[in-house]
C-alpha cells in the first residue's frame, strides 16, 4: 500500500485474494448489461522455488529439492489459467518467476497454453535490448526426487505417476514458441536468475462463462481433476465450519454432500475457471475485517462546509467521495476514487476484499484548527486544487523556498501581493502553487496559515523532496538528528572509557614502581646487614 501511495492515483485498486480462484468482478458494459470485468494487462509475478536467487538466498542450498519445484508446478498452473480466463482480448500477460526450473517455467506456460488455444506467446528479442538474456529452452527433462529422469510421459514409472504430470514435459515446445520466454542468468549481468514471459490473447476465446473454451482431451481432463478436487475441498470445509459455528441440518448436509457427488461423477465440472469460481462456497473469513467503502451522496452534510470554505467548484465529483465506516456518521477521512473504482466496489462488497483504493483529500480536524471541520491532505492535493478557489495561491521559487524552511516564517517576509492576500485569512490550511519551470515539474504545498505566520504542513520526507526539487540542501530530519545524537554520545562513551583506560594503565604502571623501589631498598638493606 505504501508503494502505491507514491504513485498518488485515485484509479488504483489493491485486493487481497487466493490468486487460483479470483473472483469474477461485475460491472457494467457499454449496454448497460452485468459482465465479467476483463483486464487489459496482468502481472503473474507466481509463488516459486526461487533457485535462481541462490546467490543471495544461502539457505536455499541446503533445503532445494527436486520435489519442490514438481509441487508448485500444479499451483503456478492454476494461477495462471485462472489470469488467461480473466484477460481480454488483445490482452496481455507477463509470467514470471525467479527460478531457473523449467518445470516452473516453459512448462506451466506450454500446458496452460495445450489448455488455452486462443492464447499465444509473444517474442521478447526486442524488448529492453540492453539486457542480457538467453531464449527459453525448448527441450528438458523430468527427475523425480529419487534420482529417476525421463525424457517423455510415457516412460515415467507407475510408482512416479502420482507425482509426475504430463504437463511438465517439453513435447510441443517448438509449434509453441516457449524459445520466445526470456531466461536471465545471474553470470550474464551480475544479477539474480529470472524468467520471463509475455502471454497474448489472439481472437475471441473464452466468453463471459458463456461457453466452454476448446482444448485437447487431454488438457481437459487435467483441468477437470484439479477443478474437481478445488470443489471437493471447499464442499468440505464450508460443511465443516458450519458444524463447528452453528451445526447444519441434516437434509442441508445430505443435499451438499449429494450434490458433490453427482458433479463428482458425472465430470461436469467446468473447465472454464470462470464457471468455477461463480460456482465455489468461499471461506468466511474470522480475521480482522476491514472497513467498508461507504460512497456518499453528492449532498452529504459533510460537503457543505468544505464547499463553503474552500470554494470548491461545482463540476467535483462529489460522488466518488467515500469513507472508511461502517456507520455512516463517522466520517473522518474523505477519499476519492474514480467512477469505474467505484461501480466496481459497489457491485462487488460481498464478493471481494478491498485493502486499498483511491485518494486521501480531507481528513477531519479539532474545532480549534480551523473554523471549517476537514483540512486539504498533501496526498491528494494535486488533485483537489484544481478545483479550489480563494485557498489556492501561485507562490513565486522564494517564497515556496521560505515555507519549506525549518520552522515557520512571519507573512510580512513573502512577496507583497502574497503577503496581502493572506493577511486577513483566518486559521486555515491554504495551497501553494509553483509553476513549472525547466525541467522542474509543478508540484503544490499545503501551508498552515496563522495570524502572522505560515509553515509547510508537509512530511520531514516531502519537504526535502521539495527542497531538492528546488535545487536546496534538504533539512536534518528528526531520525537523523536521534542518529546522530546517538553516534555523538557513542563517541564520548569510547573516549572516556579510553582516558579511564590510560589513567588506569598509569596508574598500574606507578604501583609497579613503587613495589620495584620497595624491593630495591630491601635488598640494600639485607646486603649492609652482612656486611656489617
Amino acid at each position: 500500500v505504501s508503494q502505491t501511495k507514491r504513485g498518488s492515483s485515485l484509479e488504483f485498486m489493491i485486493t487481497n485474494e487466493d490468486a487460483t480462484r479470483y473472483p469474477n468482478l461485475k460491472v457494467f458494459n457499454s449496454e448497460g448489461v452485468l459482465r465479467n470485468l476483463r483486464y487489459d494487462r496482468i502481472l503473474c509475478d507466481v509463488p516459486c522455488t526461487g533457485d535462481g536467487t541462490l546467490r543471495k538466498n544461502y539457505a536455499i542450498w541446503k533445503k532445494w529439492d527436486q520435489a519442490q519445484a514438481i509441487g508448485i508446478h500444479k499451483l503456478q498452473r492454476r494461477i495462471l489459467l485462472r489470469a488467461m480466463d480473466m484477460l481480454a482480448e488483445g490482452g496481455r500477460i507477463v509470467y514470471s518467476t525467479c527460478s531457473l526450473n523449467p518445470i516452473e517455467n516453459e512448462a506451466t506456460v506450454l500446458s496452460c497454453l495445450k489448455s488455452r488455444p486462443d492464447f499465444r506467446l509473444m517474442p521478447t528479442d526486442h524488448l529492453l535490448p540492453e539486457l542480457k538474456r538467453r531464449p527459453g529452452l525448448t527441450t528438458w527433462r523430468v527427475g523425480h526426487s529419487s534420482g529417476a529422469w525421463y525424457d517423455k510421459f510415457e516412460d515415467v514409472e507407475d510408482r512416479h505417476l502420482k507425482a509426475i504430470n504430463w504437463t511438465m514435459f517439453p513435447d510441443g515446445a517448438e509449434e509453441h514458441n516457449t524459445q520466445y520466454c526470456m531466461r536471465v542468468y545471474p553470470h550474464l549481468q551480475n544479477t539474480g536468475g529470472f524468467f520471463i514471459c509475455v502471454i497474448e490473447r489472439k481472437e475471441r476465446g473464452v466468453g463471459d462463462g458463456v461457453k466452454e473454451e476448446e482444448g485437447t482431451e487431454e488438457a481437459k481432463e487435467v483441468v477437470k481433476e484439479e477443478m474437481q478436487d478445488e470443489i471437493k475441498e471447499e464442499m468440505q470445509d464450508e460443511i465443516k465450519e458450519e458444524e463447528n459455528n452453528a451445526g447444519v441440518k441434516e437434509e442441508e448436509e445430505e443435499k451438499v454432500n449429494q450434490e458433490a457427488e453427482e458433479e463428482r461423477e458425472e465430470g461436469t465440472v467446468h473447465t472454464n475457471t470462470n464457471i468455477l469460481v461463480d460456482k465455489m462456497k468461499f471461506k468466511k473469513y474470522n480475521g480482522y475485517k476491514e472497513d467498508p467503502y461507504l460512497f456518499l451522496e453528492s449532498d452529504a452534510q459533510a460537503f457543505t462546509p468544505i464547499k463553503e470554505w474552500y470554494n470548491i467548484d461545482d463540476d467535483f465529483p462529489f460522488e466518488n467521495i467515500f469513507v472508511r465506516s461502517s456507520e455512516n456518521t463517522k466520517q473522518r477521512n474523505l477519499s476519492v476514487a474514480c467512477r469505474r473504482i467505484r461501480d466496481i466496489i459497489q457491485q462487488n462488497e460481498n464478493r471481494i476484499k478491498v485493502i486499498n483504493c483511491g485518494l486521501k483529500l480531507f481528513s477531519y480536524s479539532k474545532p480549534a484548527f480551523s473554523k471549517c471541520p476537514y483540512r486539504l491532505l498533501q496526498s491528494g492535493i494535486h488533485y483537489s486544487s484544481r478545483y479550489l478557489g480563494s485557498k489556492l495561491f501561485s507562490v513565486s521559487r522564494d517564497d515556496m523556498a521560505k515555507v519549506l524552511s525549518a520552522g515557520g516564517v512571519p507573512k510580512a517576509t513573502l512577496e507583497a501581493d502574497l503577503a496581502e492576500k493572506l493577511k486577513d485569512l483566518p486559521t486555515m490550511i491554504v495551497v501553494f502553487h509553483l509553476a513549472a519551470e525547466g525541467l522542474r515539474p509543478e508540484f503544490w504545498v499545503c501551508v498552515y496559515a496563522t495570524e502572522n505566520n505560515v509553515k509547510s504542513y508537509v512530511t520531514e520526507d516531502e519537504k526535502n523532496h521539495f527542497r531538492l526539487m528546488l535545487g536546496l540542501e534538504p533539512l536534518l530530519t528528526e531520525r537523523e538528528k536521534k542518529k546522530l545524537d546517538a553516534m555523538e554520545k557513542y563517541r564520548e562513551k569510547k573516549r572516556i572509557e579510553a582516558e579511564m583506560g590510560k589513567d588506569g594503565e598509569e596508574m598500574k604502571e606507578s604501583e609497579e614502581a613503587k613495589e620495584d623501589g620497595a624491593a630495591e631498598t630491601t635488598e640494600e638493606g639485607d646486603h649492609t646487614e652482612r656486611t656489617d
